[in-house]
């Protein structure tokens, strides 16, 4: 009698077909969206739901035929390059589409310099306009600038600064050395 009780216990018991449901991602430049494919389901039997850690779980269940069930679970590591307050889903002809919208960036503005106050040149220096009528004043202060934070231009100061400190000191020798013979010779 007691196997009677089981076996009937068994029997009530649901068995589940777990399985992985085919996926595919859309990668786009605003937003990438994960399609499941799910033809045996309904909007009812799925489940999608987000953790603060950044987590995103999708599970579904639906009946196979009399006590079995099929059921799956998929969980996606949402990272901060998205927008994890705007993703939507929608199921639609056996499709779970989930939209996951990408973080707008805006890189910093720079800080513009502030306008040249240039004023007309003399008839004489009509040479440093181009054809157009622009001053060429830009473009050489850039080619300085190159020059300025270029490795030989910073060799060939380096090598100024010690001929500077070295002439100093040399002539500051010769002064020491000039004003001491000149009191020893008075002695």
């Amino acid at each position: 009698m007691d196997s009677k009780v089981g076996s009937t216990n068994l029997q009530t018991l649901l068995s589940y077909d777990e399985f992985e449901p085919m996926c595919t991602w859309q990668r786009e430049d605003a937003q990438d969206v994960l399609i499941l494919h799910l033809p045996d389901f309904k909007k009812e039997q799925l489940r999608i739901q987000i953790s603060n850690t950044g987590l995103l779980k999708i599970t579904g269940e639906y009946n196979v035929e009399g006590k079995r069930k099929g059921r799956f679970q998929k969980e996606v590591k949402v990272t901060k390059e998205y927008d994890s307050n705007n993703i939507h889903a929608k199921f639609s002809q056996g499709r779970l589409r989930i939209t996951l919208p990408k973080k707008v960036v805006t890189p910093p503005v720079p800080a513009s310099p502030p306008p040249m106050v240039t004023s007309s040149p003399p008839d004489d220096q009509s040479n440093n306009m181009n054809t157009t009528g622009q001053s060429v004043a830009p473009s050489v202060k850039a080619k300085v600038g190159q020059v300025l934070r270029s490795k030989e231009f910073t060799q060939i100061m380096v090598n100024l600064g010690f001929a500077v400190v070295l002439a100093f000191s040399v002539y500051s020798a010769y002064k020491y050395w000039t004003t001491y013979i000149q009191v020893v010779d008075e002695d």
